[in-house]
């Protein structure tokens, strides 16, 4: 195996690192946007064409899809798909992509697997929306909404009052808060996993109960403790996650699946992990491409 590919909106630090780390195994890689991608339908065949021509890889890592219209991230799904189809291993597939960047499909998944997360809601009916959190109001409970899509913490905000809320929004995803808010500083964890297996973790801290490295959070590293360990392997496995990032809230010693990004940053992890995150990210990507590759050969 020598010829990979990396596909991404915007090529950015990450690219960079898997592209060095690759280099230097000598493997060939070459960066795609997206925009570069079309698909050829003839003969009965499914052509995906990288500027115009067509290309073979032994793998192909995803990294940044930028928001769009239905049809522009319908397109970019569709492709992957195509390429999988095509037997080339995809890090992470469409079929991944779609069940973790989709919310509220994820909190299902998670909770009929037996994995913990706060109690959710989803709602396109604002008048019942109204109804159900007026009863936790009372209940001097709080609430955090979300957009189904988004990550980086785009969008969340927290509500204690009717009042408050944007409605905004035509689909209403809601998780009861899992914290004390009048507390000083927040935090909740980060676990890299790649390949079924933990990497590292990070706590992300800040005075702003939205804890996203994206809004400002400061990053410590911590211990992996062996339940957040067998938490954390378990999701990988359930949502079969060649790489991801898991996040997760620890609030009276219970552990919290709050989400699951299936195309995680690590470049602001990596300035406080000794262990060079992207060389064992690599090295898994390698290994599972070659599994992938001796099963569809």
């Amino acid at each position: 195996m020598t010829n990979f590919a990396i596909i991404s909106d915007l090529h950015d630090w990450h690219s960079k690192q898997i592209s060095n780390e690759l280099n230097k195994l000598k493997k060939k890689v070459q960066l795609y946007n997206f925009d570069d991608l079309s698909i050829k339908i003839e003969n009965k065949k499914n052509i995906v064409l990288f500027n115009n021509k067509i290309k073979k890889f032994d793998g192909i890592w995803v990294r940044f899809i930028k928001d769009g219209s239905l049809e522009e991230i319908t397109f970019k799904l569709t492709i992957l798909h195509t390429l999988k189809d095509f037997g080339t291993y995809i890090h992470n597939s469409a079929q991944i992509i779609e069940k973790t960047v989709d919310k509220f499909r994820a909190s299902m998944i998670a909770k009929k697997s037996g994995i913990l997360i706060p109690k959710t809601w989803v709602f396109s009916n604002k008048r019942h929306f109204i109804e159900q959190s007026k009863n936790l109001f009372r209940k001097q409970k709080y609430l955090i909404i979300k957009p189904i899509f988004g990550s980086q913490g785009k969008g969340v905000q927290i509500f204690k009052n009717l009042k408050d809320i944007d409605f905004s929004e035509k689909i209403l995803y809601f998780q009861e808060y899992i914290g004390n808010l009048n507390e000083k500083i927040f935090s909740d964890v980060r676990v890299i996993v790649s390949k079924h297996k933990t990497v590292c973790a990070i706590k992300r801290v800040s005075k702003n109960p939205i804890t996203n490295v994206a809004l400002g959070s400061k990053v410590e590293k911590i211990k992996i403790s062996r339940e957040l360990k067998k938490i954390s392997i378990k999701i990988s496995k359930i949502f079969e996650l060649g790489y991801g990032g898991i996040d997760f809230k620890i609030f009276k010693n219970k552990i919290y699946l709050l989400e699951i990004n299936s195309i995680p940053a690590w470049k602001a992890t990596q300035t406080v992990e000794k262990k060079k995150i992207s060389k064992i990210l690599v090295d898994d990507f390698l290994s599972i491409a070659r599994e992938f590759n001796v099963k569809t050969k």
